[in-house]
């Protein structure tokens, strides 16, 4: 069998089928998901702020221990564009984390300082001087 050029018929077709002279090329798509670098662990996160003597919510500085449960809060939230990634994961308690939910962090602390003030208590930020 010879092999069918441009303008031959092709072996097993038609003698009306002819192969076409150039074959068209697939456009290149680039990958879907640029590779991220593996999120850290929940376990590792915990094992790292124990080394470092991080046991207290960075947001209202209480102390973790059996009463007051370690949470791994998202400072930029994953909801808008945040990553799984340490430098945008902190420490916090239930209380801290649930109020804060989906909020930026300034936004939130402005928000929970003015609703504090407005009820006499102490400010989230602390005194830091």
């Amino acid at each position: 069998m010879r092999r069918a050029g441009v303008g031959r018929a092709v072996a097993g077709i038609s003698p009306r089928a002819v192969r076409p002279a150039v074959r068209p090329l697939r456009p290149i798509r680039p990958p879907r998901r640029t590779e991220r670098p593996e999120a850290p662990s929940r376990a590792d996160v915990l094992r790292l702020w124990e080394e470092l003597d991080w046991w207290s919510c960075a947001y209202c500085d209480c102390s973790f221990g059996p009463k007051v449960v370690a949470e791994i809060d998202h400072v930029r939230p994953t909801s808008k564009g945040g990553r799984d990634e340490w430098v945008n994961l902190a420490p916090a308690c239930r209380d801290c984390n649930r109020s804060k939910s989906d909020l930026d962090v300034d936004r939130w602390l402005s928000e929970s300082a003015g609703q504090r003030e407005a009820e006499g208590g102490p400010s989230v930020t602390g005194s830091y001087r």
